[in-house]
């Protein structure tokens, strides 16, 4: 497991490097207003993708996922040309139901069949546990899009370039990788198999529907109400933190999910509810103290990273979507956990539906009670009741483990960092430097409280890896020092010497 999270989670830390300089770049290169004609361009394609192509792309990995003899890469590429059909007649809804012109639909309609191909080939590469090939091909594409949207950006295109060329990255790379994703030898396509992924992932889709909608929801409200300038500030502020927060989560879902179908294939519940609770400690031992340094160090990111239009709206609304994005990750890459193996999508139906009409109930309000500001107070409140309701919704599928003495030692060693950070904050004003001190304090410093505090058994690892390795000395039964050739046996959790129960 930490093998394919390290994996994933180079992939993560790359794209988010990338994001992050892209957000240093473009928001220099593009005015708010052609930032917003590209930030609600993805947030039409995102619903367009869904709607298409999310019972092919849960279907990939639920199935593809159960390793041994099954095949269905085939008949997961003839259910997207299925569902690529259908394209046509997205844009037409798209038009008549939106007040975005024609040809920027159709940009987005382009972006979203590239995306969707993409995204199906790296769940064909997780469900096959070839997380080195997804890094690769994650990378890859975050670099080439970068340089095409870059020399898009000096040539003097707008948002609607930028849309093209990300697209044009999205099929690009999959035709590079496409021997990686189908290497031989291959099953041919089954009429059976689509009947099946459409009985899986049907029901699912309407929640991908739901759960886009409400993802654009925010930046569609805020286009609708007050402009291209408003969407792209608070577009480039949302992304920045997205980078920052949740594509951590999605790495580590990434390689937990596959992992725990797989237990729960071969051992049921008792297997799989292990991984469950070490992916649990994982995913909040990387995703809580993100949050703690977003909010208390947001006008510092913004100060640094994004142009001189944006700081001031992203200094004061970043700290809020930081704790809106951590109830988002527990929802997604832990919550939704307990649907997939239970077999009960319409359970994320339910959950995504209730958050839909929360946030169709409250973001209006808000917008006109506090401006744009109210667009990420009601993306935290919703959150925040989206996370509970799945949570109790889990209890009727698939029970979740929730160690509360695991979280407690993740919360206390946040805890250390936040006050080191409130202290050292007045010290030191805006610049690159200072915000390049706090990030390496807080993260020095957590990292020393997690190790402490043996958080995802860090510190059991380190003693039993430099015992095997003969790094230091222990005591014989004599009392002289000897340097024992320690036996060191292999774990469920990839940790050397001890099992999950042991952490």
């Amino acid at each position: 497991m930490l093998i394919q999270t390290f994996h994933y989670s180079i992939a993560s830390v790359t794209s988010a490097a990338i994001g992050l300089l892209s957000a240093v770049v473009f928001t220099r290169l593009l005015s708010p207003e052609e930032y917003g004609v590209y930030v609600v361009g993805l947030s039409t394609a995102g619903i367009v993708s869904a709607l298409l192509f999310t019972w092919v792309r849960v279907s990939a990995l639920r199935f593809q996922s159960e390793g041994g003899s099954v095949d269905v890469r085939m008949a997961i590429l003839l259910a997207y040309l299925i569902s690529a059909l259908a394209a046509p007649v997205a844009l037409i809804v798209a038009t008549l139901t939106t007040s975005v012109s024609l040809e920027r639909n159709i940009a987005a309609i382009l972006f979203a069949l590239g995306l969707g191909l993409f995204e199906l080939g790296q769940e064909l590469l997780k469900a096959r546990l070839r997380s080195l090939a997804f890094m690769t091909t994650s990378i890859v594409r975050a670099c080439l899009a970068f340089t095409l949207c870059l020399a898009a950006a000096l040539l003097g295109g707008g948002g609607l370039c930028q849309l093209a060329m990300v697209t044009i990255t999205y099929f690009v790379t999959t035709t590079l990788f496409a021997a990686t994703i189908l290497r031989g030898p291959l099953a041919g396509p089954k009429l059976s198999d689509l009947r099946t992924f459409a009985s899986f992932g049907i029901p699912i889709t309407l929640s991908g529907i739901v759960f886009a909608i409400h993802a654009a929801l925010d930046r569609m409200l805020v286009f609708h109400f007050m402009g291209d300038h408003a969407a792209g500030q608070y577009g480039a502020s949302a992304d920045l933190v997205r980078q920052i927060i949740l594509i951590p989560a999605v790495s580590i879902a990434s390689a937990t999910m596959p992992l725990a179908v797989r237990a729960f294939a071969a051992g049921g519940a008792r297997e799989a509810r292990p991984h469950l609770e070490f992916s649990l400690e994982i995913l909040l031992a990387a995703v809580l103290p993100a949050v703690a340094g977003v909010a208390l160090t947001s006008s510092y990111i913004a100060g640094v990273v994004l142009g001189s239009e944006f700081r001031d709206t992203a200094a004061q609304i970043m700290p809020i979507l930081a704790f809106a994005w951590l109830f988002q990750s527990f929802s997604q890459s832990y919550i939704h956990a307990s649907f997939h193996l239970a077999k009960t999508p319409f359970m994320m139906t339910m959950q995504s539906s209730a958050m839909l009409l929360a946030n169709l109930l409250i973001m209006p309000v808000l917008l006109a009670q506090f401006g744009l500001v109210g667009a990420p107070a009601s993306l935290v409140i919703v959150e925040a009741f989206g996370a509970a309701f799945g949570w109790l919704l889990t209890r009727r599928t698939f029970a979740l483990p929730f160690n509360p003495f695991q979280v407690l030692r993740i919360v206390a060693a946040t805890a250390v960092m936040a006050l080191v950070l409130t202290l050292l904050k007045p010290l030191f004003p805006v610049s690159v430097v200072s915000f390049v001190v706090l990030a390496l304090s807080g993260c020095l410093v957590y990292a020393a409280a997690a190790f402490a505090l043996d958080i995802a058994g860090l510190r059991k690892a380190a003693i039993a890896y430099g015992t095997r390795h003969n790094l230091w000395p222990v005591a014989g039964k004599s009392g002289r020092q000897v340097y024992p050739a320690a036996s060191v046996t292999a774990s469920p959790t990839g940790l050397p010497g001890m099992s999950i129960r042991e952490q």
